[in-house]
């Protein structure tokens, strides 16, 4: 079965390369579950490129639209065809708690509307929302509360988490809200999402980056990988 995906600020794919790796064996009959990308938006050009090279596989592909997301048909379903799963990490200016926080009053804090109706519009089957762990507190926890009713309202039953991916095996301490919605009439037939318990419970246990960049070390010719030019004093504060 495959499950067709439309994407709102794609990025450079992070999203939509871990649904592109996943997949699900039915263990009795075999059948294979997964996901496949459907079409996607974001206004970057570097980022839509790279988009096309991980998830396209092709630099032309005309499925990832670059433009701003105001300006995406949103609807048009001979442009952007019926979906049956929806991802979007929308912005976080607004909402990461190193800069000023403004929240639904900033440039890009209402961004979130445009998933909202992505999803009242075509109702795909379930859906994954990520931003940072600021978003629970900007506007005085008010932006939190008012996303997450839109999100439910527009017909899924929402599980939100703030997730610690040093507890997941990643090399880094983010921390991020994930939003899962199943559509309500799915869930009432006792399709669920569980939280998945985190794989390196234990400080003792994570993963640093030095490790993941030395353990092996990155080869010589890795793409991209070209050393930074720092100065002396640089070098000395980084050490």
């Amino acid at each position: 079965m495959i499950f067709r995906q439309g994407e709102l600020f794609n990025g450079p794919g992070g999203l939509s390369l871990g649904a592109k790796n996943a997949k699900v064996v039915h263990p009795e009959t075999g059948e294979i579950w997964r996901i496949q990308h459907a079409w996607s938006n974001d206004y970057d050009p570097d980022s839509c490129a790279t988009y096309r090279l991980n998830i396209c596989e092709d630099t032309n592909d005309p499925s990832v639209h670059c433009c701003p997301v105001e300006d995406l048909p949103i609807g048009n379903k001979d442009i952007l065809g019926d979906i049956d799963s929806f991802a979007f990490g929308f912005p976080c200016n607004d909402y990461s708690q190193v800069g000023e926080q403004r929240g639904l009053d900033g440039k890009f804090g209402p961004l979130y509307s445009y998933g909202v109706k992505v999803l009242r519009i075509y109702q795909p089957k379930f859906f994954v929302a990520e931003n940072v762990g600021g978003l629970r507190s900007a506007n005085e926890g008010k932006a939190f509360i008012k996303i997450l009713t839109e999100l439910e309202e527009s017909g899924y039953e929402i599980t939100p988490h703030l997730y610690k991916f040093e507890e997941y095996g990643v090399p880094q301490t983010r921390h991020r809200i994930i939003i899962v919605g199943i559509r309500k009439d799915l869930a009432r037939q006792g399709i669920k999402f569980k939280v998945p318990a985190p794989t390196t419970p234990s400080s003792a246990d994570y993963i640093t980056a030095y490790e993941a960049l030395m353990n092996p070390p990155i080869p010589e010719d890795a793409p991209n990988h070209e050393m930074p030019r720092h100065t002396k004093k640089v070098k000395e504060m980084l050490s």
